[in-house]
């Protein structure tokens, strides 16, 4: 046990010892957690204040339209207006985001209680993936009030008993609360940003403990001392595991302080992130950078230099992120899913950013799957982590 803490004490030591690297290691942790507290937010500001802009829609053929049609889209915050040339060029060459054409006889039709033809064109890459096309659910529901308004009025004319047009009615309510609606943005970029974090907290001291010292040439002396080769490894992995912690802790940490200033139309008045919801987190990722601090290891020693190492890891980060995805948008329904590392963490984390309920044993099953995928790539470094090839081979 003496031999592991003085591998972990002399690993931390020289990792305290590089300055400007721990600087970086403190800061963009910080900065990565305000990124995605006001990223999440921000984004959902976004689209809904484009649904509740006027939205200005170019026309051409306005003359046959009748002046109750344009007075309807009006209590919608659609304004019409004049478009002279070729605007389906236009907007083929993204210049306009979407037009409408009313055909000869448009109003002429509607008077005579003959069909009339609406034509839409739109180009949804307009203006970017946040400005660009329009919402069509707003047109049609405009278009629906309208056509509902016209049936009304024939109906009415041949004395027909309205209530026939709508033998059921829908009474609808949305009782997601608002700490739910403001946390579903951030059930999907929470899970990302923890698995993010554990995996750059760790990557550049677990390279530098393995194949930054085989370049470097001072790995030899280290295999010289009295400590086995098992205990050598233990100590750089829990020095690795240290130094990885502090980067989750300051970027959720960060994350949660962010929330606490951002205003409330932002977060739809809900607030900030429960600190509860934090503090799991925290406690979930722990033992997630465990798992990928000896992931990360294990790829790091079989390189022979720091620049091989990084390109050798480089999938983790991208596959960690597909993984945390993939929990998002298909979340496990039973427990045994929760043991699966990463993919179990970050259901949970999402779930409880939303205030769901996760399935019972579920945070169990999430830390003994990491725990155990900890042992078995631990079982995969020992044969790798010995004298002979850590020194000959590269």
């Amino acid at each position: 046990m003496q031999n592991i803490l003085n591998v972990w004490q002399k690993e931390l030591m020289d990792v305290f010892r590089d300055r400007k690297g721990m600087r970086q290691s403190l800061l963009i942790p910080l900065v990565i957690g305000v990124f995605y507290a006001v990223i999440n937010p921000l984004l959902g500001t976004l689209v809904s204040s484009r649904s509740d802009d006027i939205l200005v829609l170019p026309v051409q053929g306005l003359e046959y339209a009748d002046q109750e049609f344009v007075d309807t889209f009006e209590r919608f915050d659609i304004r019409l207006e004049p478009f002279e040339g070729d605007m389906e060029a236009a907007i083929i060459k993204a210049e306009e985001p979407a037009g409408l054409i009313f055909t000869e006889g448009f109003g002429d039709n509607i008077a005579d209680s003959q069909p009339a033809t609406l034509i839409v064109r739109t180009n949804s890459t307009a203006g970017g993936p946040f400005q660009g096309g329009i919402s069509l659910n707003r047109l049609e529901l405009a278009l629906t009030t309208y056509n509902q308004q016209i049936t009304v009025e024939r109906l009415t004319e041949q004395g027909v008993d309205l209530s026939v047009l709508a033998p059921v009615t829908l009474d609808s309510e949305d009782l997601a609360t608002p700490a739910q609606i403001a946390g579903s943005a951030a059930a999907f970029f929470l899970p990302i940003l923890i698995v993010t974090s554990a995996v750059a907290g760790g990557q550049f001291i677990a390279i530098d403990v393995t194949a930054g010292e085989k370049e470097r040439g001072t790995l030899e002396s280290l295999l010289v001392t009295p400590a086995k080769d098992w205990e050598i490894f233990v100590g750089k992995l829990l020095a690795v595991f240290v130094i990885t912690a502090v980067p989750i802790m300051l970027t959720l940490a960060g994350f949660w302080t962010t929330t606490l200033f951002l205003p409330e139309s932002m977060t739809n008045g809900a607030g900030a992130l429960p600190l509860s919801v934090v503090g799991i987190a925290i406690l979930l990722t722990l033992p997630l950078a465990l798992f990928v601090d000896v992931v990360l290891m294990v790829l790091s020693i079989r390189t022979r230099d720091f620049k091989s190492a990084q390109s050798a890891i480089s999938p983790v980060v991208m596959g960690g992120v597909f993984v945390s995805m993939a929990a998002a948008f298909v979340p496990p329904t039973v427990s045994l899913p929760f043991l699966i590392p990463v993919y179990g963490t970050a259901a949970i984390v999402g779930t409880l950013a939303t205030g769901g309920v996760i399935p019972a044993n579920a945070i169990l099953f999430s830390v003994l799957g990491c725990l155990l995928g900890t042992v078995v790539g631990i079982l995969v470094a020992l044969p790798i982590f010995n004298r002979e090839r850590l020194l000959y081979t590269v």
